[in-house]
C-alpha cells in the first residue's frame, strides 16, 4: 500500500490493508495436537491428515485494487478482476458520497422513518409506504441469482469495499451532515440491486411515489399516519422542467481528424441522489471506461472506452401510461373492465416510525394495485372518489436489465457491438442515446422501454390529448403523461416478439439513425436527430413528430449546421475539440438571435409605458439591450432584462405563437421556424412593451439593478458564505449551456446540505429575490475525440466530485466552471503514471 497520511484526500481511511489470513478451526485445531500426541500415520484412526512441515500458504484475496487519485479528485480504479474493480468503486464511492447513498438505501428498503420521524409533510413515512408497495427490495433479493455472475461479483465487490470504508471509519468521523448518524450502516448487494431498481424509475414511478401513498379508498376514514400531506403531493416529468441535457456524436464528415467525437451536456441536479460520479474503471484485458455513473451504480453512464463514446438525454417519450378507473357503484375498491366487475388487489404494509422520545411504533397500510399497477391520487386533479381512481403501467417496473446494459456499453469494443449490447438487453430505462466510434460513425437511438399501444389507442389518445377529452388534455398538459381510458381493453399494453417484457417495443422498432455527419438531442423528441434525415412513422408513445422545437434544440441545431467564420465549426465546417468546447458553453440563446433586434427597434424612442395601474421607465432597459452582447457570460450586462422579458410568455408561446411569430412554424423547415417578431396592435397596448415594462418590475422587486452583470446576480451558494458567480441561462432563454434551481431531489436534508431558501419573485426564470440561486443544470460537461493513437478528451464536473463540504473537491471544479475552464481528462497509463495522484492499494475478502 502506498499512502500519503498528509494527503487532503481522504478523512481517517489510510489503515492498514486488511489480509485474508490462514486460520485453524477449533475442531481441526484438536485434531492435529491428538495425532501428535500419538506419534504417528497409523495411529490417526480417524483419518485426520497429520500437519506438513511447512504451513500453507496464505490464500490470496478476494480483491485486489489500487485507486489512484488524480487531480480534482478523479478516482482510476485499477482490479485484478471485476469484483475487485467494483470493491475499489464502493471504496472510493463511501469516501466522496457516502451520507447520500446510505440515505438512498434506507429509501427503498421503506426504514426512512424508522430514523428521521414522519418527515415534513409525512413525507418519510409516505415514501416507505409507497416502496414497501412496489417491492424493489424483495424483487432484487429473488432475482440477484438471475443477474449474470460478472455482475453478482461486482454487486457484491461494490458492497464489500462501501462497507468497509464505513468500518475504518468512526461514525464521529462522517463527514457532515451524516456525522454519527444511526441509519448510516452496512449494505449489501441485495440493497444495491435494489437501488438499481430504484434508479430505472427516475422517468417513471419516482414521481408518483407520494400519489401511491397517498391513494385511500373513499369509505375509508383517512389517518394522517402515513398520509402525506396535499401541498407535497405533486407530479411532474422531470425532462419538462429540471432534467435536460444537450448530446452531440459528431462523424468523420465533420470533424478535422476524421476519427468520431462526442460531446455531453447532462443537465441534472447539483444535489441529491441524481448527481453523477466521476471515475476511471479498469481490469486488464476485460474493462478500460472512463465517465460518470449514477451514484451507487456500479459503471459508468456517460463516458468513453478506447473505441466508442457516448452520451445521453433524458427522452420525451413515454415511460407508462396511466389509466382512469370506472369504480362499481358502492364498491371503490372495485372496478369495471371490459364489461365487467374487477376486484383490486391489496398489499398490507406495517412501516416503523420513530417518535420524538425515540421509541418506535408500528404503523399498517392497505395498498391498492388494478392489474395495470398501483393506485394513485393526485390531490385536486385525480383523487380516489366513489366514481373513479388513476392507476398506471411502468415499463421500468419489470427493468431487471439495467445494470448488464450499462456494463454491456462500458465493454464494448466497435459501435457494432455496442448496438448489439441494445438489441439484447434492452435496459436503457429513460434516455436516448448519441454515440461515436474511432471510425467517425455515429448513431442515435430512443431505446427506452415503451409502451406498444395499438394503433387505435394511439390515435384516440392523441385525439384526446388535443381537447377530445378534457381530462386526457390536463394531465398532458401540465404533466406530460398518458391517460387512457383503463375499462378498455383496447388500450392494454400490445405483445410482440423480440421485446424484453411482454407489451413494450421491440428494440428492432424503436427510432434510430445512423449517420457520418452527426447526430444529436437537446430532449425534443427522435424527430429531428439530424434534421436532414427526420424520423418519422413511429408511435407517439416515443415522442411527437411535426411539433414546435424549443428554443434549445433550435439553437442546438444551428451550431451544428453553421458553416460560416465565427460559427461553432467554422468555415470548413470541421469541428475540432476546442471548437466543441467553445460551442458548447458559448452562452448564445436563441430567442435573442431570432427576436432581440426587433425587440430592440420596438422600444427605442419609448419612455413610460402602463403597467398594472402605474408606468414603468423602459427606458434605460432598451439602451441596455441595444448595447448586449447577447450572451449570458458572467460580465454581460442586458442578459437578465432579456430573460425575464421572455420569461413574460409562456414556454409554449416562444415555441409557436402568432402572438409573438410573424412567421409560424413550418413542419418542413423546423429549424428556422417560426421567426419575426409580430407587430404592435393596431390599437391599445403593446404586449411587447408591457412584457419589458414587466421584466423592469421583476427585476426591481428582486432587488437587481437593470445594469447588474449576469454574474453578480447569478450564482450558487454551494459554499457557505461564498456566492461563485455563474454563466448559462434558462430554457426560457434557448441557450444550449443550462442552470437554474430544481427541486427534483427525495434525499433527506440528514444526508445533504440544501443549497438555498428563496423567495421566488418569477418562477419561469427561477429569480428570487436577491438574483438568481443555481443547484441544477449543466453538470459532467465532456468534449472527446478519438485520435489514431487514443482519446483526447476536456472535461469540467460542475458541482465537483465529493459531497462532503470539507472535501478540497467540494466545490474546486464549480469554481472552474464559474471561470469556464476545462481540465484535461487523463485516460492513458502514461498520463495517468505522470500526473500527481494519491495512491491507495486495498486487498480484502
Amino acid at each position: 500500500m502506498h499512502s500519503n497520511l498528509s494527503s487532503p484526500f481522504r478523512r481517517g481511511v489510510f489503515q492498514r490493508p486488511r489480509n485474508t489470513r490462514w486460520q485453524l478451526t477449533l475442531t481441526a485445531g484438536l485434531g492435529l495436537l491428538l495425532t501428535t500426541a500419538c506419534g504417528g500415520r497409523d495411529n490417526n484412526v480417524q483419518g485426520i491428515p497429520l500437519p506438513s512441515p511447512h504451513p500453507p500458504p496464505t490464500p490470496k484475496p478476494t480483491y485486489e485494487v489500487t485507486i489512484r487519485r488524480t487531480a480534482h479528485g478523479v478516482p482510476h480504479i485499477t482490479g485484478k478482476d471485476m469484483g475487485s474493480v467494483a470493491y475499489g468503486n464502493g471504496f472510493a464511492f463511501a469516501q466522496d458520497h457516502v451520507c447520500i447513498l446510505s440515505d438512498q438505501i434506507v429509501k427503498v428498503r421503506g426504514e426512512r422513518a424508522q430514523y428521521l420521524g414522519m418527515g415534513p409533510g409525512n413525507t418519510y413515512a409516505a415514501s416507505d409506504f409507497a416502496y414497501r408497495a412496489l417491492g424493489l427490495h424483495e424483487r432484487a433479493g429473488a432475482e440477484l441469482s438471475q443477474q449474470p455472475a460478472n455482475l453478482q461479483a461486482m454487486l457484491k465487490g461494490y458492497a464489500a469495499g462501501y462497507n468497509r470504508y464505513l468500518e475504518e471509519t468512526p461514525k464521529d468521523q462522517l463527514p457532515a451532515p451524516c456525522t454519527n448518524a444511526e441509519w448510516v450502516k452496512p449494505i449489501s448487494d441485495v440493497d444495491l440491486l435494489a437501488y438499481a431498481y430504484s434508479v430505472a424509475l427516475t422517468g417513471s414511478s419516482y414521481q408518483l411515489i407520494l400519489p401511491i401513498a397517498a391513494a385511500t379508498p373513499p369509505e375509508v376514514t383517512p389517518t394522517t399516519v402515513g398520509l402525506p400531506d396535499r401541498e407535497y403531493v405533486k407530479v411532474q416529468r422531470p425532462e419538462l422542467s429540471q432534467v435536460g441535457s444537450n448530446g452531440w456524436a459528431i462523424g468523420r464528415d465533420r470533424t478535422a481528424t476524421g476519427h468520431g467525437m462526442v460531446v455531453a451536456n447532462p443537465h441534472f441536479p447539483w444535489e441529491g441522489e441524481l448527481k453523477l460520479w466521476e471515475s476511471h474503471l479498469i481490469v486488464p484485458g476485460e474493462l478500460d471506461i472512463y465517465g460518470v455513473g449514477l451514484l451507487g451504480v456500479p459503471a459508468v453512464l456517460i463516458g468513453f472506452n478506447n473505441d466508442v463514446a457516448w452520451t445521453h438525454t433524458f427522452s420525451s417519450g413515454q415511460r407508462m401510461t396511466l389509466y382512469g378507473l370506472q369504480l362499481v357503484p358502492g364498491k371503490p375498491t372495485s372496478y369495471m373492465y371490459d364489461g365487467a366487475e374487477r376486484e383490486m388487489t391489496w398489499k398490507d404494509v406495517t412501516i416503523q416510525v420513530r417518535q420524538d422520545d425515540g421509541t418506535l411504533v408500528e404503523v399498517p397500510r392497505r395498498m391498492y394495485f388494478s392489474h395495470y399497477g398501483p393506485i394513485i391520487s393526485i390531490p385536486g386533479m385525480a383523487e380516489w372518489t366513489e366514481q373513479s381512481v388513476l392507476t398506471f403501467r411502468d415499463a421500468n417496473l419489470e427493468n431487471r436489465t439495467l445494470l448488464s446494459q450499462f456494463l454491456g456499453m462500458n465493454q464494448a469494443r466497435s459501435l457494432e457491438e455496442f448496438k448489439a449490447v441494445y438489441a439484447r438487453e434492452q435496459g436503457i430505462p429513460w434516455v436516448n442515446t448519441m454515440a461515436a466510434d474511432r471510425a467517425g460513425n455515429t448513431w442515435y437511438a430512443d431505446a427506452a422501454p415503451t409502451p406498444n399501444l395499438s394503433p387505435v389507442a394511439q390515435a384516440t389518445w392523441n385525439a384526446a390529448r388535443q381537447g377530445a377529452d378534457p381530462a386526457t388534455t390536463l394531465i398532458w398538459q401540465q404533466m406530460g403523461l398518458v391517460l387512457l381510458d383503463g375499462s378498455n381493453k383496447e388500450n392494454e399494453w400490445q405483445e410482440v416478439e423480440g421485446a424484453r417484457s411482454p407489451g413494450l417495443v421491440p428494440f428492432s422498432q424503436v427510432p434510430q439513425l445512423d449517420r457520418t455527419d452527426f447526430v444529436f438531442n437537446a430532449n425534443d423528441s427522435y424527430w429531428l436527430a439530424n434534421p436532414a434525415a427526420p424520423l418519422t412513422g413511429f408511435s407517439p408513445m416515443h415522442g411527437l413528430e411535426d411539433v414546435p422545437q424549443t428554443p434549445r434544440t433550435r439553437l442546438n441545431a444551428v451550431m451544428l449546421t453553421e458553416v460560416r467564420e465565427g460559427g461553432a465549426s467554422g468555415a470548413d465546417g470541421k469541428f475540432t475539440r476546442t471548437e466543441l468546447q467553445d460551442a458548447i458553453l458559448n452562452n448564445r440563446g436563441m430567442m435573442a438571435e431570432l427576436l432581440l433586434d426587433d425587440v430592440v427597434a420596438r422600444c427605442t424612442g419609448q419612455t413610460t409605458v402602463p403597467y398594472q395601474g402605474g408606468t414603468v421607465d423602459i427606458s434605460q432597459a432598451c439602451a441596455l439591450l441595444a448595447q448586449w452582447d447577447r450572451r449570458y457570460d458572467v460580465d454581460s450586462v442586458g442578459a437578465i432584462i432579456w430573460r425575464e422579458f421572455v420569461g413574460s410568455y409562456p414556454i409554449g408561446q416562444l415555441q409557436n405563437s402568432p402572438a409573438l411569430y410573424t412567421q409560424p412554424f413550418d413542419p418542413a423547415d423546423p429549424i428556422a421556424t417560426p421567426h419575426t417578431l409580430a407587430p404592435a396592435p393596431a390599437e391599445g397596448e403593446d404586449p411587447v412593451l408591457t412584457n419589458l415594462a414587466r421584466a423592469v418590475t421583476m427585476l426591481t422587486n428582486a432587488g437587481l439593478a437593470l445594469d447588474l452583470p449576469l454574474g453578480e446576480a447569478q450564482f450558487t451558494p454551494r459554499v457557505a458564505g461564498e456566492r461563485i458567480p455563474l454563466h448559462g441561462a434558462t430554457n426560457y432563454d434557448g441557450a444550449a449551456n443550462i442552470v437554474g434551481f430544481g427541486t427534483l431531489k427525495s434525499t433527506a436534508p440528514d444526508a445533504e446540505y440544501n443549497s438555498a431558501t428563496r423567495e421566488v419573485i418569477n418562477s419561469r426564470t427561477g429569480l428570487s429575490r436577491g438574483g438568481y440561486i443555481i443547484n441544477n443544470g449543466s453538470s459532467f460537461i465532456m468534449a472527446m475525440e478519438f485520435t489514431p493513437t487514443g482519446v483526447q478528451a476536456s472535461a469540467v464536473l460542475t458541482y465537483s466530485e465529493s459531497s462532503d463540504p470539507a472535501s478540497p473537491y467540494y466545490a474546486d471544479q464549480t469554481r472552474l466552471y464559474s471561470q469556464k475552464q476545462w481540465r484535461p481528462i487523463l485516460f492513458s497509463a502514461e498520463e495517468i503514471a505522470a500526473a500527481p495522484a494519491e495512491e491507495l492499494t486495498l486487498t480484502g475478502d
